[in-house]
Order: C-alpha cells, then sequence, then structure tokens
C-alpha cells in the first residue's frame, strides 16, 4: 500500500506553506521598500520647496538698492508654497540682515532660513503645549551684498 503513493506526483502541505511564507516575504519587503521611498520622496518635496523659497527670497532682496536691504528683515513670517505671505501658510522665513559685515560698511550680509512646518486642523502651527513641530531640516541660504556704487 506505502509503494502505491510513492510514485504518485504533487507537492506536499509543508511545501505549500514554505511557498507562501516567501511569497509573504516577498510581499512585505516590498511594501517597506514602498513605504520607505514615500517618506523619502515627500522630504525632497519639502527640502526643494524650502530652497526655492529661499532662492526666491533672495532674488527678490537682489532687486532693492543696497540701502533698502536692512528693510527686507523679517522674522517667521508664514508663506505658502509660491513664497506669498499666507497666514495658513505651510512654511515658516525668517530673513536676517546683518550690515557692515566683518567691518566692512560696503558688505551687508543676507540669511535667510526657511523651515516647513506642521500645520494642525484649524491652521494652527503649535501644540497644545506652544511648541512647533518642524518637518525636515531647515534650509538655510547666506549671501553677501556689496555697494559697488
Amino acid at each position: 500500500m506505502v509503494e502505491l503513493y510513492r510514485d504518485q506526483k504533487g507537492i506536499t502541505l509543508v511545501e505549500v506553506l514554505v511557498s507562501i511564507g516567501l511569497i509573504t516575504l516577498v510581499i512585505v519587503a516590498m511594501g517597506a521598500a514602498l513605504t520607505q521611498s514615500s517618506v523619502f520622496s515627500k522630504n525632497i518635496d519639502i527640502a526643494y520647496t524650502a530652497t526655492c523659497l529661499a532662492h526666491g527670497r533672495v532674488n527678490t532682496l537682489k532687486r532693492l538698492d543696497f540701502d533698502q536691504l536692512l528693510g527686507g528683515a523679517e522674522d517667521s513670517i508664514r508663506i505658502d508654497a509660491d513664497g506669498n505671505t499666507n497666514p495658513a501658510g505651510h512654511y515658516l522665513r525668517t530673513t536676517e540682515i546683518t550690515t557692515d559685515f566683518d567691518g566692512n560698511s560696503h558688505l551687508t550680509q543676507v540669511k535667510v532660513s526657511v523651515k516647513r512646518v506642521k500645520v494642525n486642523i484649524d491652521g494652527s502651527i503649535a501644540d497644545t503645549e506652544g511648541k512647533m513641530t518642524f518637518l525636515g531640516r531647515p534650509v538655510i541660504m547666506e549671501t553677501l551684498f556689496a555697494d559697488i556704487g
């Protein structure tokens, strides 16, 4: 009787379970990779947008006369992804202006910092304890303006 079953071809239950286990591992690994790539893509998008916003602010200041640069200072202004001032914006921009850079009255340093903030459902950016949560790293762009006139 045992001899009859030895000649039959097919797969055993153990082989089926091992196959299902391997397929499950592959699917889980692919899911984790997709999740990680989505997070990475979002971080790149935040960094790219913040860089463009900082660059746009520097370009705006380039259009000013050298004597007007000090008026371009700002502290934690909420802006949208297009760089427009917006109380519901998802970015905070700070512009620091340092005149007489390195003791030279013809040099002014401009430092623009842009941070992506987590915005709550009600539009506020602070949590219940008054703290802000930033997404990604802040982008800081520094440059010197020279009075050559």
